[in-house]
């Protein structure tokens, strides 16, 4: 076997000798190539086998040293959100080869360690030598990373005509892949450990600024940009885009924005698909319901949002001292949108006869006011005094708030307009 520190030239491809990969090397024991997924199909295959011990009987021997040592370094599939993830993951990847998704997909490269030896060869070449592995025809290996995206790949040549492709795009689509060998099983768990550990997950903001590919987050980037404010001193207006912050997750006292992005999506959701939306503002929209379209949301949502942040700026820049920044109270904003949006059902509400609507409610975070309904009444550690908690989420309190804004029959419509005082606050303060 040629050592691949010091490959031989050769000046044609020896067929006998494997299936010949061009490579690129990194170091001593890390390679770069480029291979249809089929070819690396054929070298790791299907892992769910691997967790199957009735399965393993029938794998030859390479086979199971391939599944044993699989599960050694590899995370499980069944009883995993891995499994619901490389479905996800297909359908991501079928919309990229269709077309669908334009430019805007991208799949990173498969780490495959190879615990054999590869047999590599240098040819010259008028820009310098360039390196050719021959991979042994009955080669396997295991993947350190990018399984799931592997999964995915197994699942769209099962069944392609599910997601509107041919086996043969599958099979031949081709991929980057990282190949190690010459390191130990050790050294293999290692790199799965660094690769899956060390890595930072982005928060929610920075995720869904990233994500331009979501219908829901598509409008609400086309509002940031075409929605205006009237400015807070002056004549001239601004973009609602200066005042929505897309990077933090929460907002300091001291930041001039009036919410995060994530939140302004949540009063977006809502505004769509009404107080069922409730449930959706954390996860992708891919479908609108009937009668919406991203252009008619665009419009309306947009109006309406001009109308309410225009109407009500004064307590959005005094978001510290209120209750209408919350992101529960914007999603249950969004939700009391949604009665004026055309496709929502009859009987609609005019924008006029929203904005009269809201106009009644005292918006100062006063506990005796809003306690039980977008916040928690609480006491100050440090004064002794009452005070709001808002630590509720949109699915927590979203409900409550846009019942209390909307619905008279709401013990708590009263209540938010100072009709009513909070029962709970009114027994801890007597």
């Amino acid at each position: 076997m040629t050592d691949p520190r010091e490959p031989e030239y050769v000046d044609q491809v020896d067929l006998t000798r494997g299936r010949p990969v061009r490579l690129q090397q990194v170091s001593d024991q890390r390679y770069l190539a480029i291979m249809p997924w089929g070819q690396l199909h054929s070298i790791v295959p299907d892992p769910r086998q691997a967790e199957m011990p009735r399965m393993r009987q029938y794998l030859s021997a390479a086979q199971r040293e391939q599944a044993e040592l699989r599960n050694e370094i590899q995370r499980t599939i069944q009883g995993t959100k891995k499994k619901a993830n490389a479905k996800d993951y297909a359908r991501y990847i079928a919309e990229g080869l269709r077309g669908s998704r334009g430019e805007r997909w991208a799949t990173p490269p498969f780490a495959l360690w190879l615990p054999g030896d590869m047999d590599i060869v240098r040819f010259r070449t008028p820009f310098g030598d360039d390196l050719l592995a021959y991979m042994p025809f009955d080669a396997t290996g295991v993947l350190v990373d990018a399984e799931t995206q592997h999964l995915a790949h197994i699942l769209l040549q099962e069944d392609p005509a599910a997601y509107g492709l041919t086996k043969g795009q599958v099979s031949q689509r081709l991929v980057s892949v990282e190949i190690y060998h010459q390191i130990s099983l050790r050294g293999a768990r290692q790199i799965f450990h660094d690769r899956n550990l060390l890595g930072v997950i982005p928060n929610k903001n920075v995720a869904l600024a990233s994500d331009s590919s979501n219908l829901a987050t598509d409008i609400t980037f086309a509002l940031l940009e075409n929605v205006v404010l009237p400015a807070s001193t002056g004549d001239k207006e601004t973009s609602l885009s200066l005042v929505v912050s897309a990077r933090p997750r929460q907002l300091k006292a001291t930041d001039t924005e009036w919410m995060t992005l994530s939140s302004f999506r949540a009063f977006v959701v809502t505004a769509i698909f009404g107080r069922s939306g409730f449930d959706k503002t954390s996860g992708p929209i891919s479908d609108l319901p009937e009668g919406c379209t991203p252009e008619l949301a665009k419009q309306y949502i947009g109006a309406a949002a001009e109308l309410i942040f225009s109407s009500f700026a004064k307590h959005f820049e005094r978001r510290t001292e209120t209750v209408i920044a919350a992101p529960a109270m914007l999603a249950a904003l969004g939700a009391v949108t949604h009665r004026s949006m055309p496709w929502s059902p009859e009987p609609r509400r005019s924008p006029e006869a929203l904005i009269e609507l809201l106009s009644e409610v005292e918006w100062a975070r006063n506990p005796k006011i809003w306690d039980g309904t977008v916040g928690k009444a609480t006491t100050d550690a440090r004064t002794g005094l009452p005070t709001l908690s808002l630590a509720g989420g949109v699915k927590d309190s979203g409900s409550r708030t846009a019942a209390a804004l909307e619905d008279p029959a709401s013990p708590r419509y009263g209540q938010i307009r100072g009709y009513v005082q909070s029962t709970v606050v009114a027994q801890a303060t007597t």
